[in-house]
């Protein structure tokens, strides 16, 4: 029987909301239970659509697909996409989100284009790729086509219209620090929008935890079980992973600081790595602080690298908090006192083409490696990402000039 009846419909009230329309895994990794579920058996093809239908029309936004491997049948999950896409703006409202997990090495043509013509925000794909090694997805029975993978993310990420989450593992087979930092460069260059870097959880039931001279691993007794050292990665490499991932997280995971990051990895000639390393070494652990204060933080020890530049750091800081908060604040180490703002301030919200919007936060700053100002409106404080105005300074001060 199917669990999608009114009563369930009255308590999820918008929240995001889970479907299934298959059960079990194709592969037989060895650190996950789904291995050990048998092989994938589907759910009725004409039932899993009326489900749905039935999800996007209660008022939640976002619906998740717990397949385990979506696309384990390429025929099947390119009906349902073909589906979603037909009922898009129709008998799906154009708000709600489909979430997938699906394997990137596995798509065809068909499959990508098919996703690539979707309505931007219409899906969220997730790919779990553990490692680019190998010998470690060898050992852990994950058969991957890694070149197949990686040419396959980067035409989804290329479409622009689909959040892309990626996934490595720490602490798997075979995988030293050395090994860890190729796979994170390599899955760092497919410009997701989400680079999760988890660690191995050693669970109970999976071929890990049955057979430890064949996986050895020393990890937590308490859930979630978590990988404390290998023979490969020492308790003090696993701790600079865990200043690598706050990092990540707090940097290119979050979205805010996406101009700065391509900034300073073409200024440093550091890898992305190296960079993540770089400011976990000196920020984490950090808990507990606000976002102007890891922005100060976060600038101060960008300063100290080679070959960046103060100013041209500051001016992509500035756009990346302009673009991405509301608050129409910046933090002091973004703030240059210059006696020319308060006119630019005082023409720009006057002058026809850029008059200030009654009840809209404005935010107005100059961009002196340019020569130019920005300014930008919050007309919708929701927004993840705002467009920014640019106007050239130069010209703006001779149109003035006699103002």
């Amino acid at each position: 029987p199917s669990p999608y009846c009114d009563e369930y419909f009255e308590v999820l009230k918008g929240r995001i909301s889970y479907i299934e329309t298959s059960r079990g895994c194709p592969y037989s990794c060895a650190f996950c239970l789904s291995s050990r579920c048998g092989g994938v058996r589907y759910f009725d093809i004409e039932r899993s659509k009326k489900e749905i239908l039935a999800l996007a029309n209660s008022g939640s936004k976002t619906i998740k697909f717990v397949d385990r491997t979506f696309n384990a049948n390429k025929k099947r999950a390119n009906i349902i996409i073909s589906f979603l896409k037909e009922n898009y703006g129709k008998n799906i409202p154009t708000d709600v989100c489909f979430h997938f997990e699906i394997a990137g090495d596995i798509l065809d043509d068909e499959g990508i284009n098919l996703l690539g013509s979707l309505p931007k925000g219409f899906v969220q794909l997730e790919i779990g790729m553990q490692s680019f090694n190998e010998k470690t997805l060898a050992a852990i029975n994950r058969k991957t086509d890694c070149k197949l993978l990686i040419n396959n993310i980067l035409r989804l990420t290329a479409f622009n219209n689909m959040h892309i989450h990626i996934d490595l593992i720490a602490g798997l087979p075979y995988e030293d620090l050395s090994s860890f930092k190729n796979s994170f460069n390599i899955a760092y260059s497919l410009n997701s929008q989400m680079l999760q870097l988890g660690f191995l959880k050693v669970l109970y039931g999976t071929a890990m935890s049955d057979f430890p001279e064949k996986f050895p691993a020393y990890y937590s007794k308490k859930a979630p079980y978590e990988v404390i050292s290998t023979p490969w990665l020492s308790p003090e490499d696993i701790e600079l992973l865990k200043a690598v991932e706050d990092s990540n997280e707090r940097l290119h995971n979050s979205g805010r600081f996406k101009n700065t990051l391509n900034y300073v990895l073409k200024a440093s000639d550091l890898t992305p790595f190296d960079l993540m390393k770089y400011i976990g070494k000196k920020l984490y652990p950090c808990h507990g602080i606000s976002l102007d204060e890891y922005t100060d933080r976060f600038m101060s020890v960008l300063k100290e690298l080679k070959g960046i530049d103060a100013l041209e750091l500051r001016d992509n800081m500035l756009i990346d908090r302009i673009s991405t908060n509301s608050s129409g604040k910046i933090p002091k180490s973004l703030v240059v006192f210059d006696k020319r703002f308060k006119k630019i301030k005082h023409i720009l919200n006057r002058s026809e083409d850029t008059v200030l919007i009654p009840n809209v936060k404005r935010f107005i700053g100059i961009l002196y490696t340019q020569n130019k100002i920005v300014y930008v409106d919050y007309v919708d404080p929701k927004q993840d990402e705002f467009t920014l105005n640019y106007i050239d300074l130069r010209q703006f001060e001779a149109e003035n000039e006699k103002r």
